[in-house]
């Protein structure tokens, strides 16, 4: 059972019971991994200017390809603000950062707000200059973000109505049988 129809499979050999107990246990881990989802949501918050610093730090990770919009790349950068390490993910366009000709270890400066628990990086540049990423931009990266959960949540939400729907759709046509213990566990 290693594909969507297999399941289904299974649900056919299946007594009703046992169909209702595994529809139930699909639409829980579906709303489990709702809640993670929903979790994720980020809100924008506007930067203190009175509280931002601009440090040094490092290209701390190898680029990716974001999952929500595949012409962006994410990386991560170190940096160590009143003696502790800090490590963060920074976002840019992948034509950015090869233009850029950064690499793990490569020097970069960081415009970093301090923030009670810890810091954000508000911008990124390279040491001759080139900005790679900035505040504006992290808005908008918190904005597809919360879009592509948003619709992820809508079809998890969705395709949980529809398992349910099916499940109850199951104890009401094998009603007499389920209640009256007929069908073995």
């Amino acid at each position: 059972m290693h594909s969507i129809s297999g399941f289904i499979e299974l649900l056919r050999v299946s007594h009703p019971l046992a169909r209702v107990k595994l529809l139930s246990i699909v639409v829980i881990t579906m709303v489990v991994f709702v809640a993670l989802y929903v979790s994720q949501l980020k809100e924008y918050t506007a930067p203190d200017v009175a509280k931002l610093i601009i440090i040094e730090g490092r290209v701390s990770g190898h680029p990716n390809s974001w999952e929500h919009n595949r012409s962006l790349v994410h990386f991560s950068v170190a940096y160590k603000l009143d003696g502790k390490r800090e490590g963060k993910p920074i976002y840019t366009y992948w034509e950015l950062y090869e233009q850029s000709g950064l690499r793990i270890n490569s020097k970069v400066l960081l415009t970093v707000e301090r923030q009670e628990g810890g810091s954000v990086v508000r911008g990124l540049s390279t040491l001759y200059g080139r900005v790679l990423y900035d505040d504006r931009f992290n808005q908008q990266v918190i904005a597809w973000n919360n879009e592509s959960i948003n619709f992820k949540v809508f079809l998890m939400v969705l395709t949980s109505i529809g398992v349910a729907a099916v499940a109850l759709a199951t104890v009401v046509r094998y009603r007499r049988e389920l209640f009256q213990g007929r069908i073995g566990n």
